[in-house]
C-alpha cells in the first residue's frame, strides 16, 4: 500500500486484480496503442501518479505522444512552438489558455514531453464552440466559417445509448432529481448539454485518431476527466468507432471513504484495464441554501401575443409567436389552460409535429408537446381560442386572498383576470420579453405589465399595444370598466384604475410618490416607467411588475392600505420579485426582503420607533406561537398558502435581514441591495446571490464577519436560539457578563444598562454557546437587561408572550357555542364549520350539550354573550386586569364600549386549568359571519375590539400577559 499526503491508494490491474507498482503499471500499459488516463481534475494524488506513470511509460516507449483534454485544437501551433523551443513558457501560457491549475497539475506532463522531444496533441474543442453548441445547437456549428469550423469534429452522431443515459443520470443526480421524470423542456436542455459533452468527445477522438493515422508507430497517452473514458464510453467509444483495430486501455480512478482500505472493486473488472483506488479527500460541504441550483430547462425568451376578448361571451381567441432560448433538438412543451382549444402549432423554421395532452398532476391545464421532424428550430406559433369563466374561489380563515385560473366577464361586479397559461401558453421557467396586443370592447380598460405603447378605438373596439420594459417570468392581464386617473412625477406615470369615484385615490397616488422617493434612495433606480393601483372585483393584494391589484374592500380602507405592510409592500415588490425574480423551487427570498424593507423599515424611515418595535415583537410572538407542524426552515419557503407560511417566509425571513442590517450597518446594507437590484434586474436570483451581495460589502470594508455562516444558520435551522444571562459580577467600573445560548449562532445582542437617571445600550457578539464579556459600568447602575426591545431573532419566554388567538388555535380548542335557540345560532355553526374547512383542528358544541369533562382540560373558544351563552358566568372575577364584561357593554381600562355595535376578541388563560387557553368572542347579537372572519387578521393580538359594520382600523386593543412565576433570565437587578 502507498501513502501520499496521509491518504492511502493502490493501483490494480483490473483483469487480474494484481496490485501494481508504478513501474509495473507502465510496463503493462505498454502493450496498448492508446492509453486513456481518467482523472479527478482537482486531486493532487491522481496527478502525482499520472506524472510518475508518464515518466516511466516514456522510458519504455520513447515514441509516445501526450494528448490532453486541457488544451484545445486552436492552440496546437502554440503548443508545438513551445515544445520545439520557439517561444518561452511565459508566451506559451499567455496564448494557450491553460487551465487554472496548469502549473500545479499539468506542467510536469508538458515539461516531460518537452524534455524528451515528444509531440503533444491539443485534442479538445475550443470551449467557446462547446458553449455555442449548448446554447445554439449543431446548426450554429455548421454555420461557422471554415477557418473556425476546422477546430470542431467534422461529424457527430447523437444516439440514445449507455453514455447518454449515464450523462443524464449524472446531471439529474447532481440536482437531487435522479428518478424524476423529465419534462420535454428539461430533456431538451439536457440533450444540448449532452451534445456539448459529446462534441468534446468527438473532437478529442478525431484528434487522437488523426494523429495515429499519420503516426502509427507512436503510442498515445491521453489525459482526460474520468467521465470521458469510464467504462470504455465517451471519447474511448468514439475512437473505437473511428478505428476498431486499435488496442485501447482505460485507467479509471475511484474513491473509497476516508479511513477505509483501498481494496479492489470487482465491479470495475470489465469497466477498466487499470483501477486506481484511493481514499477520498476532505471536502468543505456547500450549505444547501447557498447552492441555489436546480435542474434547468429550455424556456421562452419572447412572447408576441395578439388576443381578442369578448367579455359578454367569456371568450378569448389568440395567437402567440414564441421564441425559445435554446433550439429544439428533440422536443419542447408549453402549458395552456384546458378550456382553450389549440387550433394549430407551427414553426417558420422547420416542419414539426405536435400533440395536446393533459398535464400530469394538474387536470386544469394541458401540455402542448411539439416535436422536431427535420431541423432544429426556436420559434413556434400557437393559435387558440375558448371560453374562460372560473369564479374566484372563496377565501378561508387562514387564506386571505382569493384567486381564479382565469375569468373573462362582462357582468356587473365582475371583470377580467387572466394569469399566464390562461391567455397565452407558457413554459415553467419563462423569462421573456412580452409584446402584447389586445382587442376589447371600448367600455373596457386593460392593464398589464409593460409600457402602453398605444391605444386606439375603431368601430367600438379598443386596441391596446403593450411592450415589456424588462424580461418577465410571467404576466397577468387585468380588465374592467374602469375610471382612470393619471399623474406624472419625475418622468414616471402614477395611475389609478377604479370601478367608481373614490375619495381616497389622491391619498393613494400621493403615498405612491412618497414610496417612490423613499425607496429609490434606498434601493436604487425604480425599474419601470409607471406604477398603477388597480381595483379588483375579488379579494387580492397582489403586486405585479409596474402595478398592484387590490380588492375593492381594501381600496375602501385607507387606514389599512396606507399602513407599512400594504400598498408600500406591493410597491417595493417592483424591485423584489417583479424585476429581480424568484425561482420558487429554490426558495423564495423576495417576500422576506420586501417585508423587511416595508412592513419593518418603513417605520424606521418615518421615525415610528413604536411601530418598528411592534413589528419585531409581533414577529417573535408569531414564531413562538407557531404550531410545531407548521415549522420549517426559511430556505424551504416557496409561497404563502396559509397564514403560518407567512410567519416563516415573511416574518422570520424579514427578521433575518434585520440581523444582517445590525451587523453591517444601514449604508452597507442598502448599498448591497442596490448592487443586488442592479446586477439581477430582469434575471432570477437566489439566496446565495443575496448572501454574496452582503459579503461583498463585508469584505470591501474588512468587517471580517462570517456572512455565509450567518446566513446559513438562519436559513437552514428550524428553530431560533434561546438566550440567558448566566452570571454578572463587578470589579470597579467594569462589569463581567456571561451570556449563553442554546445554539452556536453568530449573534449581535443588545445589552441595556439602566441607572437611576438614564439608560445606555451596547451590543455584544455571541459566537458560541457560552460567551463572556467585559463592559463599562456606569454610576448608579440599577439594572442590566438583555434584548429588552426584541432586536434578536430568538426564542421568547412565556412572560414575554401575550395571550393570543394563535395560542388557542394551536392547542386544538373546543368551540363553546351559545344555546341552540339563540338568534343567529346557525351563523355561529357556519363559522365553526368554516374553521374546520380552513384546517384548524377544532370541535364545537352548544353550551346546551356541554358537560364538565368536555371543557375542563381543553383550550376553549367561547362565543356569544352572557344572555345567550351561560358559560360566560364561569369568567366572573377572572377577566384580565382592566377588563370587565357586562350584558351589553365591555369596559377596557375604564372606558366603556357598546357590545351591540362592537365585537371583542379577548384571549386569556383558561378559567380553571393551568397551561390551557381561552379565547372569548363577545357581542350582543352576532348575525353575520363577516366580522368574525376579520378576527383572523389579528391572530397575534391579546385583545381587539372592532366595529361590526365598519371594516378597517380596530376600535381598541390591549396586550395581556399571563401571570407566571418563571424567573426573568434576561434581567439582572443590582441590589
Amino acid at each position: 500500500m502507498t501513502v501520499l499526503s496521509q491518504r492511502k491508494f493502490e493501483i490494480y490491474d483490473s483483469k487480474s486484480e494484481e496490485i501494481l507498482s508504478i513501474q509495473e503499471f507502465a510496463k503493462k500499459a505498454a502493450k496498448y496503442d492508446i492509453i486513456f488516463f481518467g482523472e479527478f481534475h482537482d486531486d493532487s494524488i491522481i496527478h502525482k501518479i499520472q506524472s510518475d506513470f508518464f515518466a516511466e511509460f516514456i522510458k519504455l516507449n520513447p515514441r509516445t505522444a501526450l494528448s490532453m483534454e486541457m488544451f484545445e485544437r486552436d492552440v496546437q501551433n502554440i503548443l508545438n512552438d513551445y515544445l520545439n523551443g520557439k517561444i518561452t513558457e511565459e508566451e506559451f501560457l499567455k496564448n494557450s489558455r491553460p487551465w487554472p491549475d496548469y502549473k500545479k497539475f499539468y506542467r510536469p506532463l508538458v515539461e516531460l514531453a518537452k524534455e524528451h522531444n515528444l509531440p503533444a496533441i491539443a485534442a479538445n474543442i475550443p470551449r467557446k464552440y462547446a458553449a455555442m453548441y449548448a446554447n445554439d445547437g449543431m446548426s450554429a456549428i455548421e454555420n461557422l466559417p471554415s477557418d473556425e469550423r476546422k477546430f470542431v469534429t467534422s461529424s457527430m452522431t447523437i444516439k440514445d445509448d449507455e453514455y447518454m443515459q449515464k450523462f443524464i443520470e449524472t446531471m439529474t443526480g447532481n440536482f437531487g432529481e435522479k428518478n424524476k421524470k423529465l419534462t420535454p423542456n428539461q430533456e431538451n436542455l439536457i440533450l444540448l448539454y449532452y451534445g456539448a459533452q459529446l462534441i468534446k468527445d468527438e473532437t478529442m477522438a478525431e484528434s487522437i485518431v488523426n494523429f495515429y493515422r499519420a503516426n502509427s508507430d507512436y503510442k498515445i497517452v491521453h489525459i482526460n476527466g474520468d467521465f470521458h473514458s469510464n467504462n470504455y464510453l465517451g471519447t474511448v467509444q468514439k475512437v473505437f468507432e473511428r478505428n476498431k483495430k486499435l488496442k485501447i486501455a482505460v485507467i479509471t480512478p475511484i474513491y473509497v471513504e476516508s479511513g477505509k482500505e483501498p481494496l479492489f472493486d470487482k465491479s470495475y473488472r470489465d469497466k477498466s484495464d487499470f483501477l486506481i483506488v484511493l481514499e477520498d479527500k476532505p471536502r468543505t460541504p456547500i450549505p444547501p441554501a447557498m447552492m441555489g441550483g436546480h435542474l434547468g430547462e429550455n424556456y421562452a425568451i419572447i412572447h408576441s401575443i395578439d388576443i381578442n376578448l369578448k367579455p359578454n361571451n367569456n371568450f378569448i381567441e389568440g395567437t402567440d409567436t414564441i421564441t425559445f432560448k435554446n433550439p429544439i433538438v428533440k422536443s419542447g412543451s408549453l402549458s395552456l389552460i384546458k378550456d382553450l382549444k389549440v387550433h394549430s402549432l407551427s414553426s417558420p423554421e422547420a416542419n414539426i409535429d405536435y400533440k395536446v395532452e393533459q398535464l400530469e398532476n394538474d387536470s386544469l391545464y394541458n401540455q402542448i408537446i411539439f416535436i422536431k421532424k427535420d431541423r432544429e428550430f426556436r420559434t413556434v406559433i400557437v393559435k387558440y381560442s375558448g371560453k374562460l369563466n372560473y369564479p374566484p374561489d372563496a377565501t378561508l380563515l387562514n387564506v386571505r386572498h382569493s384567486n381564479t385560473p382565469g375569468i373573462i366577464s362582462g357582468k356587473e361586479g365582475e371583470g377580467i383576470y387572466l394569469p399566464s397559461a390562461s391567455f397565452y401558453p407558457k413554459t415553467n421557467k419563462d423569462l421573456a420579453e412580452f409584446n402584447v396586443r389586445v382587442s376589447i370592447p371600448e367600455d373596457f380598460s386593460i392593464i398589464t405589465s409593460g409600457k402602453e405603447i398605444s391605444s386606439s378605438i375603431t368601430d367600438g373596439i379598443k386596441k391596446y399595444h403593450f411592450q415589456s420594459e424588462l424580461p418577465h417570468d410571467d404576466i397577468i392581464l387585468v380588465g374592467g370598466r374602469y375610471l382612470r386617473k393619471d399623474t406624472i412625477y419625475d418622468g414616471k406615470m402614477f395611475s389609478s384604475f377604479t370601478f367608481g369615484k373614490s375619495d381616497n385615490i389622491e391619498k393613494y397616488l400621493k403615498a405612491s410618490i412618497d414610496y417612490y422617493n423613499y425607496y429609490t434612495g434606498l434601493l436604487g433606480e425604480y425599474p419601470y416607467s409607471k406604477f398603477s393601483i388597480v381595483e379588483n372585483f375579488f379579494a387580492t393584494g397582489f403586486g405585479m411588475p409596474s402595478y398592484t391589484l387590490l380588492s375593492n374592500k381594501l381600496m375602501a380602507m385607507p387606514m389599512i392600505l396606507l399602513s407599512p405592510g400594504s400598498l408600500a409592500h406591493e410597491f417595493v415588490h417592483n424591485w423584489w420579485g417583479n424585476s429581480v425574480y424568484v425561482d420558487y423551487e429554490s426558495g423564495n427570498w423576495c417576500e422576506a426582503l420586501t417585508t423587511f424593507c416595508t412592513n419593518y423599515y418603513y417605520n424606521v424611515i418615518t421615525k415610528n420607533e413604536a411601530g418598528a418595535l411592534d413589528w419585531r415583537k409581533k414577529a417573535l410572538i408569531s414564531l413562538a406561537t407557531l404550531p410545531e407542524k407548521s415549522r420549517y426552515p426559511v430556505s424551504k419557503f416557496k409561497y404563502q398558502s396559509v397564514y403560518d407560511d407567512a410567519t416563516i417566509g415573511y416574518q422570520k425571513g424579514g427578521f433575518i435581514f434585520f440581523e444582517i442590517f445590525k451587523l453591517i450597518g444601514e449604508k452597507r446594507f442598502f448599498d448591497a441591495l442596490k448592487s443586488f437590484a442592479n446586477k439581477f434586474k430582469g434575471k432570477r436570483a437566489y439566496w446565495s446571490n443575496l448572501t454574496s451581495s452582503f459579503d461583498e460589502q463585508n469584505k470591501k470594508d474588512s468587517l471580517n464577519l462570517p456572512i455565509r455562516k450567518i446566513m446559513d444558520q438562519w436559513l437552514n435551522e428550524f428553530d431560533e436560539p434561546g438566550l440567558k444571562l448566566d452570571n454578572v459580577s463587578f470589579n470597579g467600573d467594569s462589569i463581567s457578563l456571561d451570556i449563553s445560548q442554546d445554539k452556536d449562532f453568530y449573534l449581535s445582542v443588545p445589552v441595556e444598562l439602566i441607572t437611576d437617571r438614564d439608560s445606555f445600550k451596547t451590543y455584544v457578539i455571541l459566537k458560541s454557546k457560552q460567551n463572556s464579556f467585559q463592559i463599562y459600568k456606569p454610576a448608579n447602575l440599577k439594572s442590566i437587561r438583555i434584548d429588552p426591545y426584541y432586536e434578536v431573532l430568538r426564542k421568547i419566554y412565556p412572560w414575554e408572550i401575550p395571550t393570543s388567538l394563535n395560542q388557542t388555535l394551536a392547542d386544538n380548542p373546543l368551540i363553546v357555542l351559545p344555546s341552540k335557540n339563540t338568534d343567529g345560532y346557525s351563523v355561529l355553526v357556519d363559522f365553526a364549520k368554516l374553521m374546520i374547512e380552513s384546517d384548524y383542528k377544532v370541535e364545537y358544541k352548544s353550551v346546551d350539550d356541554l358537560n364538565e369533562n368536555d371543557w375542563l382540560n381543553r383550550s376553549l373558544i367561547v362565543i356569544g354573550n352572557q344572555n345567550s351563552n351561560n358559560f360566560f358566568s364561569r369568567f366572573n372575577g377572572k377577566y384580565p386586569k382592566g377588563i370587565n364584561i357586562n350584558d351589553n357593554e365591555f369596559e377596557i381600562d375604564g372606558k366603556i364600549y357598546s357590545a351591540t355595535q362592537n365585537m371583542m376578541l379577548l384571549n386569556m388563560t383558561h378559567p380553571v386549568t393551568q397551561g390551557k387557553y381561552c379565547s372569548i368572542i363577545y357581542n350582543s347579537n352576532i348575525d353575520s359571519i363577516n366580522p368574525l372572519k376579520r378576527f383572523f387578521r389579528y391572530l397575534s393580538y391579546s385583545m381587539i375590539v372592532i366595529d361590526k359594520d365598519v371594516a378597517g382600523k380596530s376600535v381598541a386593543q390591549k396586550e395581556i400577559f399571563p401571570v407566571t412565576n418563571i424567573t426573568n433570565v434576561l434581567r439582572y437587578d443590582v441590589r
